[in-house]
């Protein structure tokens, strides 16, 4: 990690206090966080392809010893189910994050709705106290005779 890249990130406010509260620099965190996420991407890839040796191996081998293949398939049946019950729980997390992201949007939109209604009535104030003053300004113009009208 020689060089490095800036990277710049929209997070979530309750993110955004997680690291505020936290008292370590933003820098140190998002890089453990980073570091933790490749880490565990790497370690499911290689439970993947662990699990693809296995099962070719299993194809390889010799087909007498079907007790031992059946506990092999035992053992990878539980851990894919295993597995899908990890996912499906990261889904369901996701679901609930994306769930309480739109009560959120839809709460701070209904906010930003109420002070558009209040800034449009004190534009409207504005603009008839602005008619108001800009009449109370202006002189009433007195009328002026034509010259023809002087000596009358």
């Amino acid at each position: 990690m020689g060089e490095k890249k800036q990277l710049n990130v929209r997070i979530p406010l309750e993110l955004q206090e997680k690291i505020e509260n936290d008292g370590r620099p933003k820098v140190e965190i998002v890089i453990e966080a980073l570091e933790l996420y490749f880490a565990g991407k790497a370690q499911m890839d290689s439970n993947e392809d662990t699990s693809a040796n296995n099962n070719a191996s299993q194809k390889d081998s010799n087909v007498g010893n079907s007790d031992s293949n059946t506990s092999q398939n035992d053992n990878n049946i539980s851990q894919n189910a295993s597995n899908i019950n990890q996912n499906d729980s990261n889904v369901s997390k996701i679901e609930q994050k994306d769930s309480n992201e739109v009560l959120r949007m839809k709460t701070e939109i209904e906010f930003l709705r109420s002070k558009i209604d209040e800034l449009l009535k004190l534009l409207h104030q504005e603009q008839v106290l602005h008619i108001q003053t800009q009449r109370m300004l202006t002189a009433p113009q007195t009328a002026q005779k034509k010259w023809w009208q002087l000596w009358k």
